[in-house]
């Protein structure tokens, strides 16, 4: 289908267009872990975020709090994670398993390999430029801490 000049000055729309390609390939790339991009990146969250709980892991993947809850079902059904005890009555602390923790690592690999697949029309300046233009344009919450 044509896409006009409109559509392909709009910085959001070109950002979605590589961020479909992005997640179409990572998604295949974590075929074999029957996993998708965001289930992964909950157990990175969990892993870099240990004892936090469903509502804080919901709003960290802007997600309510009942996916964030079938989400957690579906990685501890999958002896990637545990609720143990939170803080209080109502809460649970969300831990990585060593079996999440495991394979965690491969699928980290998997997603590095696509990622490299995807940005390899870009050179190495390139690619540092884009990451550093993504992260301005992010939250500023998800800016890298700054420890210099």
């Amino acid at each position: 289908m044509k896409q006009g000049s409109d559509l392909q000055t709009l910085v959001g729309y070109r950002v979605q267009q590589a961020n479909l390609l992005m997640e179409t390939d990572a998604r295949a790339a974590l075929g074999d872990f029957d996993l998708s991009p965001a289930k992964m990146t909950a157990l990175i969250l969990i892993r870099d975020n240990p004892g936090c709980d469903q509502t804080a892991l919901g709003r960290a993947l802007s997600i309510n709090r009942s996916s964030a809850m079938k989400l957690v079902n579906i990685l501890a059904d999958k002896g990637l994670v545990e609720r143990r005890p939170g803080r209080d009555l109502r809460t649970n602390a969300l831990a990585l398993l060593p079996e999440g923790a495991r394979q965690l690592e491969t699928m980290l690999a998997a997603v590095r390999q696509s990622d490299a697949r995807m940005t390899q029309r870009l050179s190495a300046d390139e690619l540092a430029t884009l990451h550093g233009l993504l992260v301005r344009l992010g939250p500023a919450s998800a800016a890298p801490d700054d420890d210099s």
